[in-house]
């Protein structure tokens, strides 16, 4: 364990952090960064009675007080835990290494992207088993690789409930990368796009034809087998559909279907990541520790929609 005074942090490391992404990873885009000054604390939820859609008399009389408004806000909190990884740079592969500082981003890399999967895995365990979230599951009889159902009356009733719940339109669908497969040759979906000029179904088709505004598919891959056995790799997004409403500028008081609260007041810190090193000499080793801190959040159910078991 390194004292503290020997610990300090990279900045150059630090926005090799920042700048890396994985096209791979959806969570930025489902649940949206929103950044705090405290690393605890608590939020409001805009308007969970909607009293903004009420309707107040406004007419006055003369020398009368106007009707007033209440601002309604009730309120939830966040805990943005900390999230972090490390590794050592030997001083063996720091002398083979052209150029010399290549190992530091190689493991700032590294570690990024597995806190980055992390933090994918974690948003669809909370989107898939959260019991709030309305939804439909499908039998066998209806799955989506069967040229005879109509997966596009999910999605409808979809679209309805968030619409209704929310009073938003469903603006995001997420599929994962082998129902996209499924459904970019199927029957109902060739037919709506068949008289375009286009030789394939691509996300942006779809979703036309799905009525939203993007269509993600997330391609991550995890691997669940123990350490040291064959790898088992699974996707990280099975078998279920997500429809949401995610607002294009997102911000505390908005609706939306889930958010990710980033703390951003650590000294030293960029977007919320942060980047340390230090000497073990006894190892004859460098390390460097990557971390988040963060906290997924469902902010607004009603914003949200799953369709589960959707294929074979």
């Amino acid at each position: 364990m390194p004292e503290v005074s020997q610990v300090h942090i990279d900045t150059a490391l630090t926005h090799v952090s920042v700048a890396y992404r994985n096209g791979d990873y959806i969570a930025d885009e489902v649940a949206p960064r929103v950044a705090v000054r405290k690393q605890s604390d608590k939020y409001f939820v805009y308007d969970p009675q909607r009293e903004m859609i009420r309707q107040t008399p406004d007419l006055r009389s003369p020398g009368a007080e106007a009707t007033e408004v209440d601002f309604a806000l009730s309120s939830d909190s966040y805990f943005c835990e900390d999230h972090a990884l490390e590794a050592a740079i030997p001083d063996e592969e720091r002398e083979n290494a052209d150029p010399p500082l290549q190992p530091d981003i190689d493991r700032t890399e590294l570690l990024t992207e597995k806190i980055a999967l992390n933090r994918e895995i974690a948003l669809e365990t909370l989107l898939r088993t959260a019991t709030m979230i309305p939804e439909t599951s499908l039998d066998p009889t209806e799955h989506w690789n069967d040229p005879a159902t109509d997966p596009l009356q999910y999605f409808q009733l979809a679209r309805e409930s968030i619409f209704q719940n929310a009073q938003r339109r469903a603006n995001v669908v997420v599929l994962p990368y082998r129902v996209f497969d499924v459904l970019r040759n199927h029957p109902r979906i060739v037919e709506r796009i068949k008289y375009t000029t286009a030789g394939v179904v691509t996300e942006q088709l779809l979703a036309q034809v799905l009525d939203v505004d993007r269509v993600l598919v997330p391609r991550a891959f995890k691997n669940i087998a123990r350490k040291g056995q064959p790898p088992i790799c699974v996707s990280v997004w099975e078998n279920e559909v997500f429809v949401l409403h995610v607002p294009p500028r997102p911000a505390l008081k908005q609706v939306m279907a889930a958010a990710t609260f980033v703390w951003t007041g650590v000294g030293g810190s960029v977007g919320g990541w942060l980047v340390e090193r230090w000497r073990e000499n006894r190892r004859k080793a460098d390390m460097i520790r990557v971390q988040m801190y963060y906290d997924h959040k469902l902010i607004a159910p009603g914003a949200a929609y799953r369709i589960l078991n959707v294929v074979d």
